[in-house]
């Protein structure tokens, strides 16, 4: 029950709260790409400070650089929430990037895993070369494809078009949850550059994120239930890229 014995707020605090809450409905910060710089100056390690004021405050801890995790099938939990397509990706300070490589030898089969960067000096695209196809043949045919999720920045799409058009031998084709800062002029140039280089984009639809549910994830025979406006989302990042690299 509410409690009567409060006195009406004045118009100026209706309007002061009015803004707050306004500011704070405002887009979140954009995704963290640029990873392997650490946390913001600051007292080293977590270190204690104080403001201008005097009050205590805990200074962020510089994080230390992480390797990229390879793996053989990704955490459900962290599938649900690295991977669902919302808008703003706050939060999502990774990428995650599952990959199927078919080399055209029967006997091989098909190379599947994941990568995963956090802090890391490289971020996983850029790893999936050395790390995935370390004794790369020009005489073979490679057929790759990623489910990642999120679109590759500027600097790893340049890189991504410089691998393609030397290795005219590798068609790839790159299925993204979201658009990564997709508004800003360099990543869609970056985009574009990957397109003009022969790499096929596309933007996950709802079977993909069920397909890669099955066949990336520890999901224990359970089924991916969607979120309610994954097609809704889809579609959204789908006109986007369409209109980026008509």
């Amino acid at each position: 029950m509410a409690d009567k014995s409060r006195t009406p707020m004045r118009k100026k605090e209706k309007k002061e709260k009015k803004e707050k809450e306004t500011t704070e409905r405002k887009k979140p910060s954009k995704e963290l790409r640029a990873v392997g710089k650490g946390a913001e100056e600051g007292a080293p390690n977590g270190a204690a400070a104080t403001d201008q004021n005097g009050e205590f405050q805990v200074e962020p801890m510089e994080l230390p650089p992480f390797e990229i995790i390879q793996g053989d099938r990704i955490d459900p939990f962290a599938f649900k929430f690295q991977f669902k397509n919302v808008e703003y990706s706050s939060g999502r300070n990774k990428t995650y990037l599952c990959y199927l490589v078919d080399c055209g030898q029967s006997d091989d089969g098909l190379l599947r895993g994941y990568l995963e960067d956090e802090h890391s000096g490289s971020h996983a695209e850029e790893a999936f070369f050395p790390q995935c196809l370390p004794h790369y043949d020009p005489a073979l045919k490679y057929t790759v494809t990623w489910y990642v999720s999120s679109s590759p920045c500027s600097a790893c799409a340049t890189k991504i078009a410089e691998v393609l058009k030397a290795r005219t031998n590798m068609k790839l084709s790159i299925f993204s949850a979201r658009l990564f800062e997709w508004e800003e002029p360099e990543i869609q140039d970056g985009l574009k550059a990957l397109h003009a280089a022969g790499c096929k984009l596309r933007v996950m639809k709802p079977l993909d994120f069920s397909y890669a549910w099955e066949t990336f994830v520890e999901n224990e025979d359970q089924p991916l239930n969607l979120w309610e406006d994954c097609k809704e989302n889809y579609e959204y990042y789908h006109d986007k890229l369409a209109d980026i690299i008509q």
